[in-house]
């Protein structure tokens, strides 16, 4: 048996998969995986980095579920974010973000929620005269994750792998906001 298998076999129990589990989660039979296992299969190099990718993000599930146990978004949520109407000109924001130091601010239309506008949004603009440009014209069509103070944190820790912030909602009003670096105020 060589040293890849039976790491394999260590990451699948670490993350506490059956070998069904798992040959469900790579789209292959849970004979595929079991032959994997046994060492009489070499598998294809995209199906052993999909079994890769599902065991290191099931122990990565079950590390932080620990640590953020119980925890829902208003526990780590800035509460009362700033924000910037859709129709306010980007130069605007712009300034918004520099005085405080933020990345991205959600973007609102009177109490509703339209996104966000980051940092790489503004960037890709800058050829374009800001001031003559609104907030929404410059921001990413693609909204941020939206989800109620109740949400448990364990729930939106995989949105971070493709979203910078989430915006948090209590009772369809914007009321926090979570990014990337919240996330590490439970850890110190």
């Amino acid at each position: 048996m060589s040293i890849e298998v039976e790491r394999l076999i260590q990451l699948r129990l670490e993350a506490r998969l059956t070998q069904a589990e798992l040959a469900k989660a790579a789209g292959v039979s849970q004979a595929y995986i079991a032959r994997i296992e046994r060492g009489t299969l070499d598998p294809k190099l995209s199906i052993v980095s999909r079994i890769m990718d599902h065991l290191t993000g099931q122990i990565a599930n079950r590390r932080y579920q620990g640590r953020f146990r119980n925890m829902t978004c208003s526990d780590v949520m800035n509460p009362d974010p700033i924000t910037i109407d859709a129709r306010d000109p980007a130069s605007r924001a712009v300034e918004i973000m520099l005085e405080n130091s933020y990345s991205q601010i959600p973007v609102l239309r009177g109490n509703s929620i339209v996104g966000i506008l980051t940092e790489r949004d503004i960037i890709k603009d800058l050829h374009h005269d800001l001031s003559q440009m609104s907030v929404q014209a410059v921001m990413s069509p693609d909204s941020p994750p939206v989800v109620s103070e109740t949400t448990l944190v364990t729930d939106i820790v995989p949105l971070f792998e493709a979203h910078q912030a989430i915006l948090v909602q209590n009772q369809g009003r914007l009321s926090g906001i979570i990014a990337r670096a919240d996330l590490l105020k439970p850890v110190q």
